[in-house]
């Protein structure tokens, strides 16, 4: 176990770009991780076929085994002492566990004080408009990606 911190705890820290956002121990982590899913590996070897990535919540708690996930587009929670749970909506970046550290590097991050769910919406409601017509692949994906960081942080701003 790390030094720094009690037993049944993890040391997190969370940086964005722009600034470090968390630093602290905490009861448990969930953070928005990149998944495969579907399809299958041929007899001979080879890529899977028919697989798609998908964004789902990943749960970090003491004692979990080492590993490193690529994050998308979702709510970051912290659970800390006294059943409280910080939240962040956070978009893109890496997460690392081992030693019951959890490092998360992070392209974008909001906290709950700083939403702004109006700004938010507003967001949302342009890009599903734009969504209606997109004109080539990368901006139907770049359009996907704005869908989900509006979201995200509509979700963050509701109490």
């Amino acid at each position: 176990m790390a030094e720094g911190h009690s037993s049944g705890s993890l040391e997190v820290t969370v940086v964005s770009p722009a600034r470090p956002i968390f630093e602290g121990e905490a009861r448990f982590v969930t953070a928005p991780a990149w998944d495969r899913v579907g399809g299958s590996r041929s007899l001979y070897g080879g890529a899977p076929k028919d697989q798609q990535l998908t964004v789902g919540q990943l749960g970090i708690f003491p004692r979990h085994a080492p590993l490193v996930a690529a994050l998308g587009s979702g709510l970051l929670r912290i659970g800390l002492d006294g059943g409280r749970v910080a939240r962040y909506a956070v978009s893109g970046g890496f997460l690392k566990v081992g030693d019951d550290r959890v490092t998360i590097l992070v392209d974008r991050a909001v906290t709950e004080a700083d939403v702004d769910g109006a700004q938010a919406q507003h967001d949302l409601d342009e890009t599903l408009a734009e969504l209606q017509h997109p004109k080539t692949d990368a901006e139907f994906a770049d359009l996907l990606d704005r869908r989900a960081w509006s979201e995200t942080r509509i979700k963050l701003a509701r109490p």
